[in-house]
């Protein structure tokens, strides 16, 4: 056989094609940043228009995000809309616990969703920290647009519950309970937390140290309570989570949490009935393809195959801003959090990489970056020289969402309605 074939053979072999003569040419995209708009009732701009007819066959829209901005939640708002003008109910998993969600559908039931806000606000008066993002205005907000008018909820809580949640849960548990020694306990926990929590003292929140017996003895306490022993367990697990991370396990840790929440994801699925369409919207890590910098292969790893049995796809989109303002963890005199400015040290670098001049974006309002002409564009050499989380949301996402101008997150305790 002659050496050419030989090498034509084993280049097919090892998933290679061999060389030919004459190489066809290949339309590689060009580069785009297209302005972008949104509002409650949907997107617009040439970046909307272009997301829009991506939504036409997408059965899970993923909004990953940096913490801490209003301009997420209302980017996910407007995804909603457009997801709902194509037909059937649409779900939301939020990173948020199954009883933290059931929590917040119980202060949304009746009213006006302004009347909501003001029942979760006081709900959450001295317990800023009992719910992670909402516990923020914009996020409540969105949640609130899935409970509907006959009491259901298509709000999906599929995270760990927070380590503030016990302020909430163990507060509405006692109520609950004639059991005055039981409501007590329950109640005593709940202070405890609200004292540490508000000076940051994350190592002497109740999940950061309480043990299997610990929960055990509280269940038997509220034994009459049909809530008791799904909460009791539910907090079990998010305490294993946590004393992980705590102890430097943080690998298992995330690989923990990450099974917990596909779990508790494919529950709710099920449940839903067939192709239920849903948003996501969390943390980056959580929802992009492929291997996270953290090293899993967490939740936006299991839905283009989910999906894809359905004849679908997901649709990955990340918000990640290059300036503005963001809403931190801040203890002080009169709250939990704080604004502070914000500048980010990956997406520039991406940008830069791409050709794209960040000086050259608007200094307010909103673009939407395809990445799929930037990953066919750059080297090898250029993508593994971007930061991590550059090279992650490179991969992992279809769009990437930015503005040079973000608008920090309205926490409930800086809220006047």
């Amino acid at each position: 056989m002659k050496k050419s074939a030989l090498a034509a053979i084993g280049a097919l072999l090892m998933g290679v094609a061999p060389l030919a003569a004459a190489e066809p040419e290949v339309d590689i995209p060009q580069v785009e940043v297209l302005p972008l708009s949104f509002a409650q009732s949907g997107l617009s701009g040439a970046g909307g228009e272009r997301i829009k007819a991506d939504l036409a066959d997408a059965q899970f829209v993923a909004l990953g995000e940096d913490h801490g901005f209003a301009d997420a939640p209302k980017l996910a708002q407007a995804l909603s809309a457009e997801m709902e003008r194509r037909g059937g109910p649409v779900y939301h998993a939020a990173e948020i616990g199954p009883f933290s969600a059931e929590w917040l559908h119980r202060h949304f039931a009746s009213g006006t969703t302004s009347d909501g806000l003001k029942r979760v606000v006081a709900g959450l008066k001295g317990k800023g920290l009992a719910m992670p993002f909402t516990s923020n205005v914009e996020d409540a907000t969105l949640a609130a647009g899935f409970f509907d008018a006959d009491g259901t909820s298509r709000l999906w809580g599929i995270d760990q519950e927070f380590m503030g949640a016990p302020m909430i849960l163990l507060e509405a548990l006692a109520t609950r309970t004639q059991d005055k020694a039981a409501r007590s306990a329950a109640q005593k926990i709940a202070e405890a937390d609200r004292a540490a929590l508000a000076k940051l003292d994350f190592d002497n929140a109740w999940l950061a140290k309480a043990k299997k017996d610990d929960f055990e003895e509280l269940a038997r306490a509220f034994a009459t309570d049909p809530d008791a022993p799904g909460l009791m367990e539910a907090f079990a697990t998010s305490a294993e989570i946590y004393q992980l991370n705590n102890s430097g396990s943080y690998a298992a840790s995330n690989e923990f949490r990450s099974a917990l929440m596909q779990g508790y994801f494919l529950e709710n699925y099920r449940k839903a009935g067939r192709a239920p369409k849903v948003i996501l919207k969390m943390g980056a890590y959580h929802l992009g393809r492929g291997t996270t910098p953290v090293g899993i292969y967490d939740l936006g790893s299991l839905l283009p195959g989910l999906a894809a049995a359905n004849g679908k796809k997901s649709l990955h989109i990340v918000f990640i801003p290059l300036a503005g303002s963001v809403r931190s963890i801040a203890p002080s005199d009169t709250g939990v959090t704080a604004v502070k400015p914000y500048q980010d040290e990956g997406v520039g670098a991406l940008l830069t990489a791409a050709g794209i001049s960040v000086d050259s974006l608007p200094a307010t309002g909103h673009v939407v970056i395809p990445t799929t002409a930037i990953r066919l564009r750059l080297s090898g050499k250029q993508k593994r020289e971007l930061p991590e989380m550059a090279r992650f949301i490179l991969n992992g996402f279809n769009y990437l969402v930015t503005t040079r101008d973000a608008k920090a997150a309205t926490h409930f305790e800086d809220w006047r309605p």
